[in-house]
C-alpha cells in the first residue's frame, strides 16, 4: 500500500467516524440531581442545533408550548425566529386544549415570519389530544420523545427522546404530520386505503395511535408494545409517568397489564418505574397488585423540588420507554392508559438495535438504583405528590 493510499484510507475512515449516527438517544434531567448520563447529549442542544442546521423547513407537532425568561427554551425560539427570517418554512401543530397554557408563546410562533401555527382538535371525533411531540427538519432528520415544548422538559424532567436521520422513520413521521396538517386545516376524517402493515418486522419501525387516524400501513402502538413484552426471555424494563388498567369510570383496560404480568409468570424479570404522580390516584391499589408477582417489581422516582422551589407540573420522571431483553427498544409518547392509545395522537418508536436498547437499559437502572426511586410497598398509605 502506498503512502498516498494509506493517506486516503485514514481520512476516509476519519470522515466516517465524524459522521453523525443514525439514530441517538437524547437526555433531559432536573436540575440539581445526578442523573445525567455522560454518553447522551442534552435536548436543549440537540434542539438548538437541529433548528440552526434548517435549511428548508421545520415542520412540528406538539402538545403545547410554553416557556420563561432566561429559559433553556428561549434559544430554541429565538433560532426558529431566525430560521423563519432566512427562509425556512415553518409549520406548527398544538393541541386546541392547550393553547391557553402560554398564550404568549403562542403568539410568538405565529409571528415568526412565514410560519404557520394550526390548532389540532379531535373533540367532535373523541375526548383525545394531540399528544405526540416531534418535529421534522428539512425532511433529513426528526426528534421524538417524552419532551414537550416546555422550557421545565428541558430543565426541571426526567425526559428521553430520539434524535434520528433514518429514512424510514423520518418519511413515517413526515407522512403522519402532512395527515394531522391536513385534518387540523379543514377538519376531515382522513379514509386509508385498507392495506396491511408488512408482516415483517424491520429493524426500525414507527407506529401510532389512535387507530382511526393512523395509516393502515402504521401498526397501532399497544399492538406492538404487547408483541415486544410477549417476545421477551429474560428482562422487561418500563419507565413511565403514568400507568393504569383503568379506564373511564368503571371499566378496566387490561391489554398491557395482562402483558407484563404474562411476562412475569413465564419467568422474565420485569422492573415497572412510575412517577410520584400516581401516589393516591385510582391507579394506586392496581399499581400495588402488580408489585405482589413474582418476577415484578415496581419502584416510584420522586424528585426533589428545586432550590427555587415548587415549580407547577415538573420535577418529575416522564420518559416513556420499554426496554427487552436488552435488545429492543420502544421509546415514545404515551403513558400506558387507554386514552392514551384509542382517543389521542401519540406516536412510538421501536428499535431492533441491542446497542441502543443496552443503552436505554443502563439509563433505566441508573434512576432505579438511585436515591429518588423507592419499592411501591403495598401496605404503605402514601400522600398525593402537589403537582399543580
Amino acid at each position: 500500500m502506498t503512502l498516498r493510499t494509506l493517506l486516503l484510507v485514514l481520512a476516509a475512515t476519519l470522515a466516517l467516524g465524524a459522521q453523525t449516527p443514525p439514530t441517538s438517544l437524547v437526555q433531559s434531567i432536573p436540575v440539581e440531581t445526578n442523573l445525567a448520563d455522560p454518553a447522551l447529549p442534552f435536548a436543549k442542544d440537540v434542539w438548538v442545533a437541529m433548528v440552526r442546521g434548517a435549511k428548508v423547513s421545520f415542520d412540528a407537532a406538539q402538545f403545547y408550548v410554553t416557556s420563561r425568561p432566561g429559559s433553556a427554551l428561549e434559544p430554541v425560539l429565538a433560532e426558529l425566529e431566525q430560521a423563519g427570517a432566512r427562509g425556512v418554512k415553518v409549520r406548527f401543530l398544538l393541541s386546541a386544549r392547550m393553547l391557553d397554557q402560554d398564550p404568549a408563546s403562542v403568539a410568538r410562533l405565529r409571528r415568526i415570519p412565514g410560519a404557520e401555527v394550526r390548532s389540532y382538535d379531535l373533540a367532535r371525533l373523541a375526548k383525545g389530544i394531540l399528544h405526540a411531540k416531534y418535529f421534522l427538519v428539512d425532511g433529513r432528520e426528526a426528534f421524538l420523545g417524552s419532551q414537550n415544548f416546555d422550557w421545565r422538559a428541558l430543565e426541571q424532567i426526567h425526559e428521553l427522546g430520539v434524535h434520528t436521520s433514518e429514512p424510514r422513520l423520518v418519511a413515517g413521521l413526515a407522512e403522519v404530520f402532512a395527515l394531522d396538517w391536513g385534518f387540523a386545516g379543514d377538519g376531515k376524517l382522513p379514509v386509508f386505503p385498507a392495506q396491511a402493515a408488512p408482516s415483517a418486522r424491520p429493524a426500525v419501525e414507527l407506529v401510532a395511535s389512535p387507530p382511526f387516524l393512523t395509516p393502515k400501513t402504521l401498526r397501532p402502538a399497544s399492538e406492538a408494545l404487547v408483541e415486544l413484552i410477549g417476545q421477551a426471555k429474560a428482562s422487561v424494563r418500563v419507565q413511565l409517568l403514568t400507568y393504569s388498567p383503568l379506564a373511564g369510570q368503571d371499566r378496566y383496560w387490561p391489554v398491557l397489564d395482562d402483558a407484563l404480568r404474562a411476562a412475569a409468570v413465564r419467568g422474565v424479570k420485569v422492573r415497572l418505574l412510575v412517577s410520584d404522580w400516581v401516589l393516591g390516584g385510582r391507579a394506586l391499589p392496581h399499581l400495588k397488585a402488580l408489585s405482589l408477582i413474582p418476577n415484578l417489581e415496581v419502584r416510584v422516582a420522586s424528585i426533589p423540588e428545586a432550590k427555587e422551589g415548587h415549580i407547577p407540573y415538573s420535577r418529575t420522571v416522564h420518559s416513556k420507554y420499554l426496554v427487552v431483553d436488552e435488545a429492543q427498544l420502544a421509546l415514545g409518547t404515551s403513558n400506558w392508559e387507554e386514552s392514551y392509545f384509542t382517543e389521542s395522537r401519540n406516536l412510538e418508536l421501536i428499535f431492533r438495535d441491542a446497542a441502543l436498547a443496552a443503552q436505554a437499559a443502563r439509563i433505566h437502572d441508573r434512576l432505579w438504583s438511585s436515591r429518588y426511586a423507592f419499592p411501591l410497598e403495598p401496605l404503605k398509605t402514601y400522600e398525593r405528590r402537589k403537582v399543580d
